[in-house]
């Protein structure tokens, strides 16, 4: 192995003798390896894992939260079986976010009257339509619909589809979310973990360059 004549870094002449550090400001001679084809394939597949683990954790945490909190919200409250009558509906398409702005969307409910009282009846939970024709064409003005009245609460919360209570079914939702989480964020820890671990393989045994 030939040796520098010169310190890359400041400039020392080194001499005939092999050097693995400059004797003056301690800067390593020794030659570096090419990166190989696996290296840079595991650092692309960690980056990725990356990704993905944080998306993932942050859908679990937010589908979480959102569930546990409905759960606590309808858990002990009040309710009786009564029925909506439908005045109009409304539908808004999913808007993407710009700017950095949250994206919006897609919403879809009707305004109608509940035991003489107008109240506001979320729709997704019946049909994910594509349009407010179609809104329209499966809830036109008159549909009388089964619903759970929830007098203590306010707004959409109030009015909610008849069937399992909702309590149970956003802890349904909160137990499902986090089995789920569980397995798809564990399992991609997992997976970083062992390309990691690749990683530091193949960064100490390299002897095919690119």
């Amino acid at each position: 192995m030939l040796s520098p004549t010169k310190c890359p870094n400041c400039g020392l002449e080194l001499g005939p003798h092999v050097e693995t550090h400059c004797p003056q400001c301690g800067v390593s001679l020794a030659p570096k390896l090419p990166m190989t084809v696996g290296i840079r394939l595991l650092d692309v597949m960690i980056l990725l894992c990356g990704i993905l683990f944080f998306f993932a954790s942050a859908w679990s945490l937010g589908s979480y939260h959102d569930s546990s909190s409905l759960t606590e919200l309808y858990a002990g409250a009040p309710y009786r079986t009564t029925t909506f009558r439908v005045i109009s509906v409304q539908y808004t398409p999913y808007t993407a976010g710009t700017d950095g702005a949250a994206s919006i969307g897609p919403s879809a409910y009707a305004v109608g009257i509940v035991e003489g009282q107008k109240e506001t009846m979320d729709l997704l939970p019946y049909i994910y339509p594509r349009d407010r024709i179609e809104l329209i064409q499966h809830f036109p003005e008159g549909t009388v619909i089964p619903v759970y009245l929830f007098p203590t609460l306010e707004g959409v919360n109030r009015i909610q589809r008849v069937g399992v209570p909702p309590a149970e079914k956003f802890q349904r939702r909160a137990t499902w979310v986090s089995n789920l989480a569980r397995r798809l964020v564990g399992g991609i820890g997992m997976l970083m973990a062992l390309l990691l671990l690749g990683r530091v393989f193949l960064s100490r045994n390299r002897t095919v360059a690119i």
